[in-house]
Order: structure tokens, then C-alpha cells, then sequence
């Protein structure tokens, strides 16, 4: 546990880092083409460092002290704060989660916090650079017809894993996760929320999971809806 600087486009900004025992610092993090395919479908920002490659995954406070100021100090003060709550910690431990039901995530280099208030990029997370990938949206949309049929299989034996580990993701899109060129996925977007215990609200929330328009177009859901209900009945 350290403070460090670190510097996000052009801006230096300090952190209370966590697990950085092997990270190279300081870090001058900027964006490129993968972090606005990536920003597209989330709510957190990313950038890549210059030098490493390592991807940081930012998260600003919902609110802003001045146009808000009950609100932040409730939720940004005293929520992420003083208790901690910050996306990085909550993910870390998703992190851990995916891991155990045998999903690739990269390895976490650290992650961290700031505690000034008027650092509105309070919670930062750094992972490993993984070289030759892609998002998965850049990747699906290179494949020719009858490969994007195998690579959605591949995504539906990942849903599955996680499922039996008793969990779903909370907001699958085809950018929650980075590709090899060999089609590996590693997911890098790790915010899972525990399945019902009921095995018919299992089935619910799964089949809700992949029902997104966001997530692919109509052809495509039914694919993976037609794959996850074979899988779902065989197991």
C-alpha cells in the first residue's frame, strides 16, 4: 500500500495503491481507438500507459460537490470514501469470482483510490497488457459467418461456467471482454451479481443476460439463446 502518482491525459493525480508490489511506475496513461470501442457500451473510462501497456480501467464519482452536494457527500464522501465502496475493490473481488469458475480474466497489477475529495477519477484499476487483442466487438466483426457461430458457442460455454459457479453477469456486452487472435476470451469487465436459487429464475435471469439489444443483434442473440438452452438442459 503506497501513495503514487499517476498521471491520466496530462494530468497528474494521486493514488492510495493496493497490490502494486511488481507494477512499473509512475504511469502516464492516455487514450487510443480501444478505449473509445470500449467507452461506447460502459460506464467507466480507460486508458493504456505509453510505455507498459498496462489497461487502467477509471471510474469517476456519480456526483459533482458542486452541482450536487448532499448527493456526493453521501455517496462520494462518505460511501467510497470513508468505507471504501470504490468500483476497483468490487471488482477485484468479481475478479476473483470468474477466475474460480475457470473464466481467462489478465492478471490485476493493482488497484487503487484517491482520497481527495475534489479528485473526481477516485477509483482506478490496473491490468496486466496482453499482447495481439482486441475488444470483442473488433474481433466478432472480423469473423466470416461461420466462424461467428463457433465463437459464440465459446461465449456460451463461459456464461455456463459462471452460471455453475452460481452467477451472471450483470451487463454482458460484446465489450466486457478483450480476444486473442485465436479468439481467447479474456474478460476484463468482471461485475457479477449471485444467480436465484430457484432453477427456473436461474434460467430467467441467464436468458435476460444475453436478451439485450446492446449486446449483439437479433440474429445473433437467438444463436446464443438457441446455444445456452442446449447447454442449460444438459447439465
Amino acid at each position: 500500500m503506497k501513495i503514487t502518482a499517476v498521471e491520466i491525459a496530462g494530468r497528474r493525480r494521486n493514488y492510495l495503491l493496493f497490490e502494486s508490489g511488481r507494477m512499473r511506475l509512475p504511469l502516464s496513461l492516455s487514450k487510443d481507438d480501444r478505449s473509445r470501442l470500449m467507452e461506447g457500451m460502459a460506464s467507466s473510462e480507460f486508458y493504456f500507459d505509453k510505455t507498459t501497456g498496462v489497461l487502467a480501467k477509471v471510474k469517476s464519482d456519480k456526483y459533482r460537490w458542486q452541482q450536487r452536494p448532499v448527493r456526493w457527500f453521501l455517496r462520494d464522501f462518505i460511501d467510497k470514501r470513508i468505507f471504501w465502496q470504490f468500483e476497483a475493490r468490487k471488482e477485484v473481488r468479481s475478479k476473483k469470482i470468474l477466475q474460480q469458475a475457470g473464466l481467462n480474466t489478465p492478471r490485476c497489477l493493482a488497484w487503487g483510490l484517491s482520497l481527495n475529495p475534489f479528485n473526481h477519477q477516485g477509483s482506478l484499476l490496473l491490468i496486466e497488457h496482453v499482447d495481439g487483442v482486441m475488444t470483442g466487438e473488433q474481433y466478432f466483426a472480423g469473423l466470416g459467418e461461420y466462424q461467428r457461430e463457433g465463437f459464440l458457442a465459446s461465449l456460451c460455454d463461459d456464461l455456463m461456467k459462471l452460471a455453475a459457479a452460481g452467477y451472471v453477469h450483470r451487463d454482458l456486452h460484446m465489450n466486457n471482454f478483450l480476444c486473442t487472435a485465436t479468439g481467447e476470451i479474456i474478460w476484463i469487465d468482471t461485475h457479477v451479481k449471485p444467480l436465484p436459487i430457484n432453477k427456473r429464475a436461474k434460467w430467467r435471469a441467464l436468458y435476460r443476460s444475453i436478451s439485450q439489444r446492446h449486446l449483439l443483434d437479433s440474429h445473433y442473440r437467438e444463436s446464443l439463446h438457441r446455444y445456452l438452452k442446449r447447454r442449460w438442459r444438459s447439465a
